[in-house]
């Protein structure tokens, strides 16, 4: 009959919510006190262990151990002057995927299936995490200073690569060669993604890492906790350079202590789910180690994810306005004769997609697709968490007449700093003729906030020797017109060259180096 109770308990803790579970860890905790229902008490606390243990045999084996080995390191001498033992950590064994190696740099990454290829089986982790390591299609932009060996299991290891990496996101994904494993790659288990990632204050939550190197043998180690609060920002001071999509208020605080090697490991449900993955950074950049975080996995950043396994450069969404301070309110509101809250805008890109929509300065966002607008950085989230060519709601107040009003804008790309550090394996718009196109904001060097939006597309990478190069055309011309017809975003110009055969003229913009036609004849 116990047994019977216990498997029907197991079932409720299922299927229960938050606050059911909450009231069984309580009613465990009451009942432990009465000795006529002890059985009782125990069988309530076996089902919730159940349900625990449960979750994290599902998805354990999905989670992997990172290191990150310098490519030359110090000198043995030196290691051993600094430790009085005589032993660095990066010299527990000779070879780093031995299962005694030691890392310095450890860290914890999350193993997904592409979504083009089932088959393939890639790793997502931090950016921070990697920084540094081999990217996996060496163009001889990036230096590598690093190696980064990936632990599956104790007999298990392999040397992975960077497929695609976004420091905005503070996202990467993995390669390795799964020969160098057992299992063949569909054998791999990846991780199951809730299909429901909503979360909730008080959501009670497991999470799987690598804290301190601990899982150095490729078991993770367990936590058990709850969501203490959303849409939270990590440390606010980071400069502009190292600022990511995060610092305007998108990470999951909880409860689960994250030490370092934490980055990259897995945030589960009570259905053992992916929901999120934890991070450390905002730790490492002011605050304390007992303060966990993690970057959720609803549909915007799924989208972010999405298009890093693909090998993608992750694009943001532009609106072409500068927010101002929420404080301005109520001076731009002297002649509506009311109080609101909103986030004002300081300054309008000429001919953006904001003007051409009929945004002005001194209007006041009031939401965004249903979110409402408090902060400067509510805008740049809700805006950057959109992909370019998509459409934002905007609901706002006109400065000029008081009125209250909707409005749909098509979004631009934000502009890219320190591309550089930006790594991808395909490219999202396939060069042509050696000509790679991109949004005419798509880098912050060829973009200026004080002239106006070009209705164009820019060039951003000419292949030496190629027809583009021998036609004239080079890095950062605008490009209106191509084949004849009129192109002001990469899709629109591919389809208009996607049946050219023969020779294609391209307009540059006016004003611009002359001659303004180019024509780029066929590869040979």
């Amino acid at each position: 009959m116990a047994l019977i109770r216990a498997a029907s308990l197991r079932l409720a803790v299922r299927r229960c919510g938050c606050a059911s579970f909450s009231f069984l860890i309580l009613s465990t905790i009451v009942l432990s006190t009465k000795p006529a229902v002890a059985q009782s008490s125990a069988d309530i606390f076996a089902a919730i262990e159940d349900s625990v243990t449960e979750a994290v045999e599902k998805a354990e084996r999905s989670v992997v151990a990172i290191a990150r080995i310098p490519i030359a390191p110090e000198p043995l001498e030196r290691q051993r002057a600094r430790n009085q033992f005589g032993i660095h950590p990066d010299l527990g064994a000779n070879d780093p995927l031995a299962p005694g190696y030691i890392p310095k740099n450890p860290g914890t990454g999350i193993l997904m299936a592409s979504p083009d290829n089932p088959r393939l089986r890639l790793i997502l982790t931090n950016y921070h995490v990697v920084k540094g390591g081999q990217p996996f299609r060496n163009d001889g932009i990036i230096r590598s200073e690093s190696r980064i060996a990936v632990r599956f299991s104790r007999t298990q290891a392999a040397w992975a690569t960077i497929y695609a990496a976004d420091p905005r996101s503070d996202l990467a994904v993995l390669a390795f060669d799964p020969s160098d494993i057992e299992s063949a790659p569909a054998d791999i288990p990846v991780i199951q993604i809730s299909d429901d990632p909503r979360v909730r204050k008080g959501q009670f939550v497991i999470s799987l890492g690598n804290p301190y190197a601990i899982a150095r043998d490729g078991s993770p180690s367990v936590s058990l906790g709850m969501i203490s609060n959303v849409s939270r920002f990590p440390f606010l001071d980071a400069p502009i350079d190292q600022e990511t999509i995060h610092h305007f208020g998108t990470l999951l605080h909880i409860d689960t202590r994250l030490g370092p090697g934490a980055s990259g490991g897995a945030l589960l449900d009570r259905d053992g789910d992916l929901i999120g993955m934890t991070t450390s950074l905002a730790a490492l950049e002011g605050y304390e180690t007992s303060v966990g975080y993690a970057v959720p996995l609803n549909s915007s950043l799924r989208r972010i994810v999405d298009d890093l396994l693909r090998g993608y450069e992750i694009e943001y969404g532009f609106l072409g306005v500068v927010p101002g301070d929420p404080q301005d309110v109520e001076a731009t509101l002297i002649s509506v004769k009311r109080k609101t809250r909103g986030v004002p805008i300081s300054q309008v890109v000429p001919e953006s997609p904001a003007y051409r929509a009929g945004l002005r300065r001194n209007d006041i966002v009031l939401a965004v697709n249903g979110v409402p607008m408090f902060e400067k950085t509510d805008i740049l989230r809700e805006v950057g968490l959109l992909p370019p060519g998509s459409s934002g709601q905007l609901r706002i107040i006109q400065a000029s007449s008081g009125r209250q009003s909707s409005m749909y804008v098509p979004l631009a790309k934000w502009p890219r700093r320190h591309v550089d550090r930006i790594i991808v394996s395909n490219d999202r718009y396939p060069i042509w003729r050696g000509l790679k196109v991109d949004w005419p904001t798509s880098r912050s060097r060829h973009f200026d906030y004080d002239r106006p939006y070009p209705r164009a597309i820019v060039v951003d990478r000419v292949e030496p020797g190629s027809p583009a190069e021998i036609a004239g055309l080079r890095e950062g011309d605008l490009l209106t017109e191509a084949h004849g017809t009129d192109v002001e975003t990469p899709q629109e110009f591919l389809k208009a060259v996607a049946s050219a055969n023969g020779a294609v003229q391209v307009r540059l913009i006016d004003g611009s180096r002359e001659p303004l036609i180019r024509t780029i004849a066929p590869s040979r």
